[in-house]
C-alpha cells in the first residue's frame, strides 16, 4: 500500500508543483509584460 502511494503520489506531486510554480511564473511574466509593456509605449508615445 505504502509503496504504491508512494509510487503514484511522488510524481504526482512533484507535477502539480511543477504546474503550479509555472502557472504563477506565467500570471507574473505576463502581469509585468501587460502592465510594463503599456506603460512604456504610453510613456513612450505620449
Amino acid at each position: 500500500m505504502i509503496p504504491i502511494l508512494l509510487y503514484y503520489g511522488v510524481p504526482t506531486a512533484v507535477i502539480a508543483v511543477t504546474l503550479w510554480v509555472g502557472f504563477l511564473g506565467w500570471r507574473f511574466y505576463v502581469q509585468e509584460v501587460l502592465r510594463g509593456g503599456s506603460d512604456d509605449t504610453g510613456h513612450d508615445h505620449g
